[in-house]
């Protein structure tokens, strides 16, 4: 039991190691205002400079491409706040993931002609204007332009690092004979901050938790320093928040560790190593291993790690989505997994109370951790003391994803983190809202937007 407490205790985080994450994003959140280090790829300006008054009306195509997924939609913006969507969803193979950019970008094209023939939408020579959400990291140099810097998340594409993506899907588009335009490139979080906006004008920061973790907000054009574009008074920051993080502050288990060390790009993106969907169920994966081996838990197994519990990622997040979800006792859902998922049968009271809180501790954790970097973001937005305008106004985040979404109680473990964090007065103006389809409304905003002079 001594081991088991052990290892349990390194996912509790205290206040001091949560102040030093805080104190370590900003440093980042600030040093990224102004770097011009093409091997930091934090603080990248959207060119987008306003957000959309609900008045945008028109047809715009959008894609969204994230992690899991390429979402292609058609989006008519009706004025008044309204939107009609067609939204059809693809999965990304890793087949596609880890191909050629050439294979990769004719099957977008081949997801746009999709939509377009399930939409009716008969093109004749004209062209039509895409909005782009790319969850991955791009060095923006327009509103519609973008050289693509890194891809996690599973990918890794040739002849695509250094490219435009715009000049990319373009050339795709063409391959496959539509006349798609690329008006916008916006990342996961912008579309997220900006068509949440759209319904809560109070929206102020935007964040993805889901496959990988990262957030934008609205920064003073003139704390900027690296923006070297035409004059502007603010500009929406894609803050990549996932790649921020030093051995320095962020508390690391060895299990942390691990993961970063046979990852695609050990020492990238080890923040968001540590909170996303794509690695929670792996840190609990590698927490068992160990804990099977030194014989402090599944005491029927004898110390052997069955074969199905070796392979990296076999214990899925949505498993520990589904135990979080039993509200029972005996936490029978343990039980359930184990037999079902892994072949592991005779599991004690004992066996499953721990891996139930072991589990709690790795989500647990990950929302303490978003929440300490959204408080990071709150800071930096409005000083250190976060005095806002007057009592009654209100900042909300927007927040789209699955981990937020759907992983149990993980909204009210971050608004509880934030409350120790900052206080119930403070915390009492700051709203936690869902934000779905962010991707696609949001860049078909940034499109429309950018035709009316709000993009630089």
């Amino acid at each position: 039991m001594a081991t088991f407490r052990d290892t349990l205790a390194q996912f509790v985080l205290s206040k001091d190691q949560v102040k030093a994450i805080i104190d370590g994003l900003t440093d980042e959140l600030v040093e990224g205002l102004s770097t011009n280090d093409p091997k930091n790829i934090t603080q990248q300006p959207s060119f987008i400079t306003r957000l959309p008054t609900g008045k945008e009306t028109g047809l715009y195509l959008a894609i969204d491409m994230g992690g899991t997924n390429l979402r292609t939609a058609a989006i008519h913006l009706l004025g008044d706040g309204q939107v009609g969507v067609t939204m059809e969803k693809h999965e990304i193979t890793h087949a596609l993931k880890t191909g050629t950019g050439e294979a990769m970008f004719d099957w977008i094209a081949d997801c746009t002609a999709s939509l377009l023939k399930n939409v009716s939408v008969d093109m004749g020579n004209s062209d039509l204007h895409m909005g782009v959400t790319f969850s991955f990291a791009l060095h923006q140099t327009a509103v519609n332009r973008g050289i693509v810097l890194a891809m996690g998340k599973g990918f890794d594409l040739s002849d695509v690092m250094g490219r435009d993506l715009k000049d990319l899907l373009e050339t795709g588009f063409a391959r496959k004979n539509l006349h798609v335009v690329v008006s916008a490139i916006i990342n996961d979080t912008v579309g997220t901050l900006v068509s949440h906006a759209y319904v809560s004008p109070s929206t102020k920061i935007g964040v993805i938790l889901a496959t990988g973790t990262n957030a934008a907000y609205i920064e003073k054009a003139a704390q900027v320093s690296k923006y070297k574009g035409p004059v502007c008074d603010q500009m929406i920051l894609n803050t990549e928040w996932d790649a921020m993080g030093k051995a320095s502050y962020l508390p690391q288990t060895k299990y942390d560790k691990e993961i970063d060390a046979v990852s695609l790009v050990p020492g990238f993106q080890e923040f968001e190593k540590m909170v996303s969907g794509l690695y929670m169920g792996e840190l609990v994966r590698l927490a068992l291993v160990d804990l099977i081996q030194q014989r402090a838990i599944l005491g029927v197994l004898q110390g052997q790690v069955p074969e199905s519990l070796q392979p990296r990622l076999a214990f899925k997040t949505l498993f520990m989505s589904t135990i979080e979800s039993d509200s029972s006792t005996d936490h029978a859902a343990v039980a359930k997994v184990f037999k079902t998922s892994f072949g592991v049968e005779g599991l004690s009271d004992q066996d499953r109370s721990n891996i139930f809180d072991l589990i709690h501790a790795v989500g647990q954790r990950s929302a303490v951790m978003a929440a300490a970097a959204c408080a990071a973001l709150l800071y930096k937005a409005h000083g250190s003391s976060l005095d806002l305008d007057d009592a009654s106004e209100i900042t909300t985040i927007g927040i789209d994803g699955s981990v937020f979404e759907k992983y149990p109680h993980f909204s009210h473990s971050m608004l509880k983190a934030l409350t120790d964090i900052l206080g119930e007065d403070r915390t009492s103006r700051i709203r936690l809202e869902l934000a779905r389809d962010g991707g696609c409304i949001g860049a078909a905003l940034v499109a429309m937007i950018s035709h009316s002079g709000g993009a630089v």
